[in-house]
């Protein structure tokens, strides 16, 4: 399925922002206000509309708990394709561990009494008509939101589909999130606006967010900041933020993949489907030692190669128009190396693919940091 843009009249955002706070005890965060305007303007641009312009509403330095709870509710019930929950400020940890988002009047020692739960975001989230629900925080200890939305365990959850929900954070739990001294915007928020003006080069016409993870991913290591976390699900993986800015023309990237039969010319038929049959199992092993090495079960990769065999597995992801999900993951796990681009690229099996099968393999692998041996 390929990425779509959300639907701008039936679909809202809230985007939260604290930058100013009462207590001593908590640093104000001047560069918070221009994230929201920022991204407000992203996601309301002419060109590629996201969400309707009178239906992206910013709130700024909210006081008290109760502003940001009845703006979540009357957001989150009147979105029906996708809604959108964005906050930046600080976080903070409860003694058990429970993440909140300040608020301009929070406590810090009553973080509990004067700060959002995170819960009540899962919670508005879980329970809106939307078909696609995407939260996006930009704080310190944020990565405690992914197993706050991910839990299948608590009575809430249980009885309600949550597959559309997707949670993009700017740093892992118990770590924290940086907002550069006199920079205009926080570093995370800084670099979402950057993939969003820019583009992704080599992704596809529109931006996905499974596109902007990766380049979030590569663009803040990079800079040595805090690596984002995410968690995404259901078909909202497939939900675009915006225009490819960097795409290729629709033109050039169609490519027509040569039937899964093609044998090259140079080498003799037996001899070609000894070499594709072992590719096929080279294949399977690859498969079989994410699982066992770095416990990740490719389950739609493994049903591609029992489908189309080896080789015709192979030349549908080299043809697709990006990288695959399984390529990310492994990328992330720091495993390039069982990618399919990894074993088109190894003798023997080279000789099965065409010369610019081998050009977009390389080009991959070399794109992500893959030095090929």
């Amino acid at each position: 399925m390929t990425a779509r843009l959300p639907e701008p009249r039936l679909s809202n955002a809230l985007l939260i922002g604290t930058g100013h706070f009462t207590s001593d005890a908590i640093s104000d965060l001047p560069s918070v206000a221009n994230n929201l305007s920022a991204l407000a303007e992203a996601l309301t641009n002419s060109t590629a509309v996201v969400v309707d312009p009178a239906r992206c509403r910013q709130l700024i330095n909210p006081r008290a708990q109760h502003e940001v709870g009845a703006a979540l509710d009357e957001t989150v019930n009147a979105a029906d394709d996708t809604v959108i929950v964005y906050y930046a400020g600080h976080g903070f940890l409860t003694p058990r561990g429970v993440l909140h988002l300040a608020v301009t009047d929070t406590d810090p020692d009553r973080v509990a009494y004067t700060a959002v739960p995170v819960e009540w975001l899962r919670m508005a989230l879980a329970e809106s008509p939307a078909k696609n629900r995407i939260l996006i925080l930009d704080c310190c200890y944020s990565g405690h939101a992914t197993a706050a939305m991910g839990s299948v365990s608590s009575a809430v959850t249980a009885a309600i589909d949550i597959s559309g929900t997707y949670t993009l954070t700017s740093a892992p739990a118990y770590s924290t999130s940086v907002a550069p001294p006199g920079e205009r915007f926080t570093a995370f928020t800084g670099e979402l606006l950057r993939v969003l003006h820019d583009g992704i080069p080599g992704a596809g016409d529109l931006l996905s967010l499974r596109d902007i993870y990766t380049a979030l991913v590569r663009g803040l290591r990079a800079r040595g900041m805090p690596r984002p976390q995410h968690l995404g699900t259901g078909l909202v993986d497939h939900i675009a933020l915006g225009p490819n800015a960097a795409g290729k023309p629709a033109k050039a990237s169609i490519r027509t993949v040569p039937p899964a039969t093609e044998k090259p010319e140079s080498m003799p038929p037996a001899q070609t489907d000894e070499l594709e049959k072992k590719f096929h199992q080279a294949l399977v092993n690859g498969y079989r030692s994410m699982k066992r090495e770095i416990n990740y079960n490719a389950t739609i990769y493994i049903r591609m190669i029992s489908t189309l065999g080896g080789l015709g597995a192979a030349r549908q992801l080299l043809h697709a128009s990006s990288v695959s999900s399984g390529f990310t993951t492994l990328w992330e796990k720091g495993r390039l190396d069982l990618t399919v681009e990894a074993f088109v690229m190894r003798e023997p099996w080279s000789a099965l693919f065409t010369d610019e099968e081998l050009q977009i393999a390389r080009d991959r692998l070399a794109e992500y940091g893959y030095r090929l041996s």
